[in-house]
């Protein structure tokens, strides 16, 4: 049998009075690239309309554009195929139906009968499908505090004060405009602010970054889709629901987070810029609130803990706390910068490429498919002015003359087994912190990027003359990289370039330039928690996002928020009700 979604849209088929809600979803529904629009087109234009109309084998008419819904839009450029758009769309059934549509391929389970809900709008409370109030009869409770206004901390902070409970969230850094004049200053002079950089402030570390939504966590999930409908409500472009690689860029991250900000002063959220959390407090067991750097203690009746990958210093209050920590795999190695034209050649060809038009033209701007994306600029991430670590950002047009990705291999138990003995499940974490000081010395200081040209880092050779260009803006130093890491890292490396430069010919070349280092691709610890979300050692704790070891991204992150947001109301709830 099929399943029950193939059983309502064939009922549907068979009576039309049914719920109209009910659709057929078909997937890998192709245009060539001669007759599609482009990439920035999200219309149901007269291509897509006769390409599902032939998969559906209409025999009486063509659908119009008002029986289909755009779900999802991706570019297809795979070697030795003709290039295509491909797409997943929603049918209306009766009009299928009326068109003289074949039902066998319902039959058969070729197509999926989906309940369709309606788009989101600007304006609207995007997560209030969650428990009624519960903290309306306990008006002198304890707020959620939550610490860190990443992605987890922002979407966890909106669905407990959606819920009704009083939140504090708190964060390090400054708000957007405040903090992007601080990394101003850092790219202009080279002046580091600890407390308001690329990794902290709102919006965290994703907001300077290439603002990718893409996620491993299911495109189509309820939870996925509930963040890409609040971030559209909150301003971000409509393409984001359909795009196959969904991608923001800073300048539009900063207009979504003052809209978000907005939203959670609203619902009454107390936001305070400018306070960092330095330590839990703790009675048997249970933390009970935060204590600040400037010394206030602030209660709490549950925290939620979403400070980021970035943030040393609470790794180490969590371990001196008790809080369970294990250390987990991560990845570690260089951003690799080439001419974004050069990108593009090898994988469009040279004629397809020129449709890319720096993020202008029909085609997107090509990526390495390496760990994905095509950042404009390589910029610093460090937190402290002894160590150099590096990542990538863009905006949202991808218009830059450069491209670049991170080169990175996993690291596991036997890298970070030197540090075992003195640092325990923090090994990992000293690990990156040894790479970015040796990176930092062979820059020379003052935030200069040790670089060397792939061909060089093949040879073991450090890089002679005149190197190529780079979108990094505070100086590049000629430095071996090749001896930087151990040799298993090295070797690890090496071998992922060849591969690279099998699938991608010319990768490997002269104009390819490695910038040291990359470290914080994600946590290199997990806060253990149970199957209500808090911390296995410590109650009231929720651990949550990247920083916490349960998030890779932007979307990932924020979902996780989401989850946890959802289990403190659950469990206030409880409270109250025993109350």
């Amino acid at each position: 049998m099929g399943r029950p979604g193939y059983q309502q849209a064939i009922s549907y088929a068979n009576q039309p009075q049914a719920s109209p809600n009910i659709r057929w979803r078909l997937f890998g529904v192709d245009v060539p690239l001669a007759n599609d629009p482009g990439k920035d087109d999200i219309s149901v234009h007269e291509a897509l309309c006769k390409a599902v109309s032939k998969r559906l084998r209409c025999k009486d008419k063509v659908l119009g554009p008002e029986a289909i819904t755009l779900v999802r839009k991706s570019f297809d450029a795979r070697k030795g195929k003709p290039k295509k758009f491909s797409y997943v769309v929603d049918v209306d059934v009766g009009a299928a139906m009326a068109a003289g549509a074949a039902t066998q391929y319902a039959k058969q389970g070729q197509l999926e009968g989906v309940e369709v809900e309606p788009r989101p709008a600007r304006g609207v409370a995007p997560c209030s499908r969650l428990a009624p109030p519960v903290a309306a009869a306990h008006p002198r409770r304890d707020p959620v505090v939550v610490v860190g206004s990443g992605p987890a901390g922002l979407f966890a902070a909106l669905t407990a004060a959606e819920a009704g409970l009083p939140v504090v969230l708190l964060e390090r850094g400054q708000p957007v405009d405040v903090r992007g004049r601080d990394i101003g200053a850092l790219f202009v002079r080279g002046k580091l602010n600890p407390e308001s950089n690329l990794c902290y402030g709102e919006g965290g570390a994703g907001t300077w970054s290439d603002g990718k939504l893409t996620t491993r966590i299911g495109r189509n999930s309820d939870p996925v889709r509930r963040v890409l409908a609040t971030l559209f409500e909150m301003g971000a472009p409509e393409e984001i629901l359909v795009a196959g690689k969904p991608h923001l860029g800073t300048d539009r991250l900063v207009r979504i987070l003052k809209a978000f900000r907005a939203h959670l002063t609203s619902l009454g959220v107390d936001i305070r810029f400018g306070t960092r959390m330095a330590d839990l407090l703790v009675t048997r067991g249970r933390v009970t609130g935060v204590q600040l750097a400037a010394g206030q203690e602030i209660s709490a009746a549950v925290v939620v803990l979403a400070v980021g990958h970035s943030s040393r210093p609470v790794y180490e209050a969590l371990q001196r706390q008790g809080a369970l920590l294990t250390p987990k795999p991560f990845a570690m190695g260089f951003r690799v910068e080439h001419p974004q034209a050069l990108i593009d050649a090898i994988q469009y060809g040279q004629a397809d490429a020129a449709e890319v038009q720096r993020g202008k033209g029909r085609l997107p701007v090509a990526d390495y498919r390496l760990a994905a994306g095509v950042p404009a600029l390589i910029v610093p991430t460090s937190t402290d002015p002894e160590e150099l670590c590096v990542n990538g950002m863009s905006f949202s047009r991808r218009n830059s003359v450069w491209a670049n990705s991170a080169l990175v291999v996993g690291v596991g138990a036997s890298d970070w087994a030197p540090f075992i003995d003195s640092f325990g499940p923090l090994a990992g974490m000293q690990l990156q912190v040894e790479a970015e000081r040796e990176a930092a010395r062979r820059g020379g200081g003052c935030f200069v990027a040790p670089v060397q040209r792939v061909t060089d880092f093949m040879a073991g050779e450090t890089s002679q003359g005149t190197l190529p260009s780079s979108s990094y803006r505070l100086g590049v130093k000629s430095a071996p990289l090749h001896d930087l890491y151990s040799p298993a890292i090295t070797e690890a490396l090496r071998k992922a370039l060849l591969q690279f430069e099998r699938r991608l010919p010319g990768f490997l070349s002269d104009v390819g330039l490695l910038h040291g280092v990359e470290t914080r691709t994600s946590a290199p610890v997990r806060v253990d928690r149970d199957d209500k979300l808090q911390s296995t050692t410590l109650q009231g704790l929720y651990p949550c996002g990247e920083g916490a070891g349960y998030a890779g991204g932007i979307v990932s992150a924020a979902v996780d928020g989401l989850r946890v947001g959802e289990a403190v109301v659950a469990q206030l709830k409880s409270v109250a009700l025993l109350e």
